[in-house]
């Protein structure tokens, strides 16, 4: 009896630790937050005066520095900042209540408005009047780069409806 315990225990163990510890090895999904974060957040959001940690004053403290403190900095959090009264940054299966993707939805719906500036935004306009990050009142405007590729936007509005797992 003992034995068949045991043998029980370390099958269990054995199964959860392949299934978790090692993963399948699949490259994720096409509407997963890694091919997200990597594909599109990391390249177009992360430069030194957008959405990252490295300077002394975040636009609107939101951190998409690494894959990790993106997704919880995301995911059923209230906006700050201009976005305060709009609500949550990501509504998990209601990407059109979801602030993530309307700031990078182009065009807008008519209908629909937007808050603050359309994502991303220009970094070189940031660079040019910004000079020092520390100075936020040397600009005025922040204006917006050039939109997402469709199926960017398309795979930001799947992955929400989806759930917004962390995937």
């Amino acid at each position: 009896m003992r034995h068949t315990v045991l043998a029980a225990v370390f099958a269990l163990c054995a199964t959860a630790v392949l299934s978790f510890g090692c993963g399948s090895g699949a490259a994720p999904s096409a509407n997963s937050f890694t091919k997200i974060y990597t594909e599109t957040i990391q390249q177009k959001c992360t430069n030194d005066f957008c959405h990252y940690n490295g300077v002394p004053i975040r636009f609107s403290a939101l951190d998409l520095s690494s894959q990790v403190r993106a997704y919880w900095s995301l995911v059923d959090l209230p906006c700050m900042a201009s976005c305060a009264q709009v609500g949550m940054r990501v509504l998990p299966g209601q990407p059109e209540a979801s602030v993530l993707y309307l700031k990078v939805l182009d065009p807008l719906p008519e209908g629909t408005t937007r808050c603050g500036v359309e994502m991303p935004a220009d970094a070189t306009n940031y660079s040019t009047n910004l000079g020092d990050p520390s100075n936020l009142a040397q600009t005025s405007t922040v204006t917006p780069g050039p939109a997402l590729r469709i199926e960017e936007q398309q795979r930001i509005h799947d992955w929400i409806q989806e759930g917004a797992q962390d995937n």
